[in-house]
């Protein structure tokens, strides 16, 4: 039956042309977006799932931030000790050559044990005569090893924390200042790592506070203190200890410590000689001391390099879950663009033949016409 007042033929090539055009819309949507799951509406599901693994994820890349500070600063640490060793390397060659070359003759040896430069603190010149020896050739060297090595460890900061200096701040050794970096997070829940400039102090400026000596010593950083060691009696042959030393790096006037900046170290050893010490024990004996001091340094390198390969680890372990979390995300609301190109060109040849039949029916009352005409 046709009617004038109903098309029923119109109203079904609307209602698939209607369906067609919306299938068309939300391919074009995934086609632009690149995503299926757009919305909850599309998936609430999925939708739910990938907003919280991206919510991760941000929090994943907020940890390689705190990761990334964590390894600047113990790479600045570690750089700093680098080349910390290669200058007390070089100190114990030139000691090694010191020992080679002629001793010392007739010194004044009034001044020794004692020459070092520092604010406020006291100037006391080598005797005059050692100043044209060899000897003296080879102290000069050291001394610029001295203060390089001052200047490397005051250097060694990044963001303000220099894990190889204590601030003079009156701070025990075992309160060093810290820093606190995510490593990782998961579910909520995050895991640190704690950097202490306690594990790894070279000079520690707040010693002498600490009153008892037994009490600074337990406040020394690796080059802090004097170099206490033991000698023969040049006469006796007896064995004793050179108890009072030599502070190499700084040394304390009162309460507060200074970077030594021109000590003598050839000059003292030789004095320790005249002074009636075999000068083969003296420097044989310094030489061992000296070494535990390197040794020192070369633990806090180590130190450094285990915590840079868990800032790596857990680095890397971070990459590999963002990674891993932005693939899980695109498997569940990515858009598959092969299926979608498809389904375009698809939809479109559709939405054109449903507007054909669309207009077919439009005109099919117009048929009616013709059975009123004569």
């Amino acid at each position: 039956m046709t009617s004038l007042l109903t098309n029923t033929s119109a109203m079904t090539a609307l209602q698939t042309l209607r369906s067609i055009t919306s299938s068309l819309d939300d391919t074009k949507d995934r086609v632009s977006s690149g995503l299926r799951v757009g919305k909850a509406a599309d998936n609430a599901a999925y939708w739910s799932i990938a907003t919280t693994m991206k919510s991760d994820n941000k929090a994943l890349s907020a940890v390689s931030d705190s990761i990334g500070v964590a390894k600047a600063i113990t790479d600045t640490a570690y750089a700093a000790v680098d080349e910390v060793l290669e200058h007390l390397n070089a100190m114990k060659a030139l000691l090694v050559t010191a020992r080679s070359l002629p001793a010392a003759e007739g010194l004044d040896t009034s001044s020794a044990h004692g020459a070092y430069v520092g604010p406020g603190g006291i100037y006391s010149d080598t005797d005059p005569a050692y100043s044209n020896t060899m000897l003296k050739k080879v102290d000069d060297e050291m001394t610029q090893h001295i203060q390089a090595i001052n200047a490397v460890v005051d250097s060694a900061s990044f963001n303000g924390v220099n894990l190889l200096q204590m601030p003079k701040d009156g701070s025990h050794l075992t309160s060093g200042s810290s820093a606190t970096y995510v490593t990782s997070y998961a579910g909520g829940t995050v895991q640190t790592i704690d950097i202490s400039t306690s594990d790894f102090v070279i000079f520690n400026p707040n010693y002498t506070g600490e009153g008892a000596l037994a009490n600074r010593v337990a406040n020394y950083g690796a080059l802090d203190g004097h170099i206490v060691f033991p000698t023969q009696n040049a006469t006796t042959g007896s064995w004793g200890t050179i108890v009072n030393g030599m502070s190499i790096f700084n040394d304390s006037i009162g309460t507060d410590v200074y970077d030594n900046m021109g000590v003598s170290i050839v000059f003292n050893i030789e004095a320790w000689a005249m002074e009636g010490q075999t000068r083969d024990s003296v420097y044989d004996g310094f030489l061992n001391e000296f070494e535990k001091r390197i040794q020192k340094v070369v633990s806090i390198g180590a130190s450094l390099g285990s915590i840079q390969k868990r800032l790596d680890m857990a680095d890397d372990f971070n990459k590999s879950l963002s990674d891993a979390n932005t693939s899980g995300i695109g498997r569940l609301v990515d858009a598959d663009m092969e299926e979608e190109s498809s389904k375009l060109s698809a939809l479109q040849t559709q939405q054109q033949l449903s507007i054909q039949a669309l207009s077919i029916a439009n005109n099919a009352p117009s048929a009616i016409m013709s059975l009123f005409t004569s």
